[in-house]
């Protein structure tokens, strides 16, 4: 009976537990906690139902809502607690064996006007309120353990609101989360898992560890496919450019977080993929990136490190355009207010400078496109096939540190329409070795860069370029504001210039520079030495159009003296070497097309110091075509040239021939052969010049006419002719002196000039010319005179012949021109008296005694003259002596006679033109029987000259001079 009072007893208690767990308890519980929520919060709350397990110690709450006429803020279909009574007695902690939340959903709202729904979820406390909260916050805290909490399918809805626009909506589904050992009991880590979707396409995965007490979290974070255009509309008054859908963002890192002794965070394996970044802005892309990869970083803070394994970008393509108004299209696509761009600056001037280490094992850029325009001033460039790879980049704090970098750029564009420009580049890298920066020194280990440059000048009407250009750059020191470089290697660049208006082309290719040993220091240049080796240049003039020449007003250039602006500057540049040069000069802007080649050139520059008064040498020499020869020597005052200068040129055994493109230009004459040596000599002292021009020409053989309008009218064969010694060598001196500062003052005109004079006065004056040969004057050889009627060489005619026989001797290709020549009136009398000599002579003979002379002039007389009386003849020369007495002058008388019938002796123009020929035979005989002269050396004229003048005193023959035939 007591066994069945005790069972029954046992019974109502248990019956009782029961109807007080399962039923009595969650309806008194469900009361108080909706009342409880309501009385805290200002919403309104309501749950479905509560349910407790006496037995399993578990409570549950289902459907709990909170919200408000409108919407629903927080909702849940079950929360589930699992007590794990004996845990808590024999541990003595709070412990719980299972947090379940199912299908939790939450919606956050922010407001137009910026306040958020969850703000004014909670009434406002009272002060004895927060400082019973605070009290309670810094008291030790409580014991508790939840072995696993599970947050599944959760939902988090964020609203906002804007007036006039669509509201703003981002949706967290399917979060599941769960947390394993969660609590402030035996300090151990826990562990957890978090799933969610946000929106249609972005997973985020979180798994780790986390302990309360002191904080400790590690974990692994994955992002995937998230899609930054989703969130824009978020700040659309921020933003002022659209993404398109295909833009998403990867990431995946490990972490780590201890507060033990002070905060330690680490990131570790952070893998970061920006994918399709598209930006658009009036719906044209301004910036495309393929994708961003950050791979392998790791970061660890409060050692301030990071370490990148890989940085890359892929296919950047930038559109930056500067309007009109000089804003830049990329600084508006973020619309930030001034006044809070002003207090940024502030912010990041305020904060105090901290040293990181960050080192990044590889940065890349990849086939990136980048353009630029400028609408204010009217250019645009654009880089194409822009690669980058930068490795072992280290920076730690002020120090930064590259082993190598290599760009290379496809083709670089730049068009200046303003100023006609257009400039491209093609096939462009740069490569940088181990570069070092600090705070004192700066350090490149070595820089090489190829290109090709094409430079159009549209405006100056200039093509210029540079092809397989080479540069190599060694060692270089930046030391405060010092440079030092080891040496700089120029190799084997095509320079290209063609001026499209003076014609000219310059060619400059396969030229090898060494420069050592450069430095810059306290204002000053050092350059140890330099090696020009196997260069080659090419100048071309092209052929020109003729332009009418328009008279305009000559202006009186005034000089002006300007002072010199001092200068620290200086320099110290070592002797530059020159190592088998060649030279190509082609002008053809000439009748005939000229050419020339300068091979073999070798030569120095001794040093070049400012600081130093020794004057800097030149030397070179070098080969002219197939057997020419150059050099040129000198010395040169760097600081001035003007001061000192003294320079030899020097060429020899030049082909001449190959001059023939000038000669016939500006002297109409073709050159067929001949050699030319050239020794010029310029000296100048104080601006003062002192020129000596030595010019050979041997063995000069002039060929055809040609036409030019610029040629002057020289009759060149007849000066070569004057001017040649006996072996064919035309040895000429020009000197030349002026003073350099004079505006008008030019050596090429100049020269030309002295050299044009001397050939007209050789022309104009040839016995002067030929007369100093020999020492004598010049008019002991120009005539030869002959007595009137007489056709013999007198003697001091033969000294003349003598003096031009030996000038023929000495020039050989000169001839004497001889003009026959006689008198009109005093040769024909000279020939009247021989004619009647001739025959008085033989009426003589006819007469036996007395006065034969006298009586046969008589006879003849009054046979010729039969109306003159004789006698009264003979009253004209009765004379009266000193005394008064008379007598008869026979001899006037006689004379008279002789002469009245002398003048009757007919002499015809045959017989004078034979005396004047036969004068011009005996010349003739004389030289070249008696002298030996070369019979082409005399030319005897045709036409006889004629001489009138009564007061000349010789029949006489002019001679001049010509090219033999």
């Amino acid at each position: 009976m007591k066994k069945n009072k005790l069972a029954l007893i046992l019974s109502s208690i248990l019956i009782i537990y029961s109807i007080l767990g399962f039923v009595a308890i969650p309806k008194i519980v469900k009361p108080i906690i909706v009342d409880n929520i309501n009385a805290n919060i200002t919403q309104e709350a309501s749950l479905e139902k509560v349910e407790f397990n006496p037995f399993l110690l578990t409570f549950s709450l289902h459907n709990l809502k909170i919200q408000d006429k409108e919407n629903i803020t927080f909702s849940i279909d079950s929360l589930s607690i699992d007590f794990n009574l004996f845990r808590t007695i024999s541990e003595k902690h709070l412990a719980f064996q299972d947090l379940q939340l199912i299908n939790p959903y939450i919606h956050i709202i922010e407001n137009e006007d910026k306040s958020f729904n969850l703000e004014k979820l909670l009434k406002p406390t009272t002060k004895e309120e927060k400082q019973e909260s605070i009290e309670k916050e810094q008291s030790e805290p409580i014991k508790f353990q939840i072995y696993k909490t599970v947050l599944e399918k959760a939902k988090i809805k964020f609203t906002k609101l804007a007036k006039d626009k669509k509201p703003f909506e981002v949706n967290i589904n399917e979060l599941n989360y769960t947390f394993y050992d969660m609590g402030t009991f035996r300090n151990i880590l826990a562990s957890h898992s978090l799933n969610i979707l946000i929106n249609e396409h972005t997973k985020l995965m979180i798994n780790g560890g986390l302990k309360v007490h002191p904080f400790h979290m590690y974990g692994n974070v994955k992002l995937t496919n998230l899609r930054p255009n989703e969130f824009l509309a978020y700040k659309d008054e921020l933003f002022n450019f659209q993404l398109t859908n295909e833009t998403n963002i990867d990431l995946n890192f490990g972490y780590k977080v201890d507060t033990k002794k002070e905060l330690d965070i680490k990131v570790e394996k952070l893998n970061f993929k920006l994918s399709n970044l598209n930006i658009l802005q009036d719906a044209h892309s301004v910036l495309y990136l393929k994708s961003l990869d950050i791979e392998d970083l790791n970061l660890f803070y409060p050692q301030n490190e990071i370490k990148i394994n890989q940085f890359g970008l892929e296919n950047l393509n930038g559109k930056i355009i500067n309007s009109k108004e000089e804003t830049i299209n990329l600084t508006k696509l973020v619309n930030l207010p001034k006044e809070q761009e002003k207090e940024e600056v502030q912010q990041n001037s305020k904060q105090e400078e901290t040293n990181w280490k960050i080192l990044l094992a590889n940065f890349k850029i990849a086939n990136s496109k980048l353009s630029f325009k400028d609408e204010k001033n009217s250019f645009a460039t654009l880089a194409e096939g822009v690669n980058l790879n930068a490795k072992n980049l280290k920076i730690i704090n002020q120090d930064i540190s590259l082993e190598q970098v290599l760009f290379d750029n496809k083709n670089f564009v730049f068009n200046d329409n303003k100023n006609s420009l257009d400039v491209k580049v093609k096939n462009s890298s740069l490569k940088v070795e181990d570069l070092k920066l600090n705070d004192k020194n700066r350090t490149i280990k070595q820089v090489a860069l190829k290109s090709s440059i094409n430079i159009n000048d549209k405006k100056q009407k200039k093509d210029i370029s540079a092809q397989n250009l080479e540069l190599k750059i060694k060692d270089i020191i930046n030391q405060n504001s010092d440079i030092q470089i080891a040496n700089l290697n120029l190799i084997e660049p095509d320079f290209k210039l063609n001026d499209k208006v003076s014609k000219t082309n310059i060619q400059a290719k396969d030229i090898n520079l060494l420069v050592n040993k450069i430095s810059h220091k306290n204002s000053e240049l050092k350059i140890d030495s330099s090696n020009l080796n196997k260069p080659f240049i090419a100048i071309t003039l092209g052929k020109q159009e003729k332009k009418k020449v328009e008279a305009k007003e000559v202006k009186k250039i005034e000089k002006k003296v300007e002072e010199k602006a001092n200068s620290n500057f200086s320099f110290d540049i070592g002797p530059l070497i020159i190592k088998d040069a060649r030279m190509v000069f082609e002008d053809k802007n000439l009748p005939i097309p000229f050419k020339t080649n300068i091979t073999q050139l070798h030569g120095d520059f001794s040093r070049l110091n400012s600081s130093s008064s020794k004057p800097t040498k030149l030397e070179l020499e070098g080969k002219v075509d197939k057997y020419g020869f150059t050099k040129i020597t000198g010395t040169v005052d760097i600081n001035d040239i003007k001061l000192l200068t003294d320079t030899t040129i020097l060429f020899k055994n030049i082909a001449i021939k190959n001059f023939t493109p000038y000669s016939g230009k500006f002297v109409g004459r073709e050159i067929d052969s001949g050699k030319l040596d050239l020794n010029l000599k310029y000296n100048i002292r104080e601006s003062n010049l002192d020129a000596n021009n030595s010019i050979i020409i041997s063995d000069i053989r002039l060929g055809k006419t040609v036409q030019s309008e610029d040629a002057t009218n020289l009759p060149l064969d007849l000066a070569i002719a004057l001017l040649e010694n006996s072996d064919g060598v035309i040895d000429l001196e020009l000197p030349i002196s002026g003073n350099v500062d004079d505006p008008q003052f030019a050596i090429a005109p100049i020269v030309w000039k002295v050299f044009t004079n001397l050939i007209v006065k050789a022309i104009s004056s040839p016995f002067t010319l030929l007369a100093s040969v020999l020492g004598i004057e010049a008019d002991e050889i120009k005539t030869i005179d002959f007595e009137y009627g007489n056709s013999t060489i007198i003697a001091s005619e033969k000294e003349a012949l003598d003096n031009i026989a030996k000038i023929l001797a000495t020039k050989k290709r000169l001839a004497i021109n001889v003009t026959p020549s006689y008198h009109q009136v005093f040769d024909t009398i000279a020939l009247q008296d021989i004619k009647f000599d001739k025959f008085l002579e033989k009426r003589m003979k006819k007469i036996v005694k007395g006065d034969e002379y006298k009586e046969a002039l008589e006879d003849l007389f009054e046979e010729t003259f039969k109306d003159k009386d004789l006698d009264d003849i003979k009253d004209s020369f009765v004379k009266k002596d000193k005394n008064g007495k008379e007598y008869f002058d026979t001899k006037e008388y006689v004379e008279n006679l002789r002469k009245t019938l002398a003048s009757k002796q007919e002499v015809t123009t045959k017989e004078l033109e034979e005396l004047a020929n036969s004068r011009s035979k005996n010349i003739l005989d004389y030289l070249i029987i008696g002298k030996k002269v070369d019979k082409k050396a005399v030319v005897i004229a045709e036409k006889i000259n004629v001489q009138i003048d009564e007061k000349d005193k010789w029949s006489t023959f002019n001679l001049s001079v010509s090219v033999k035939k």
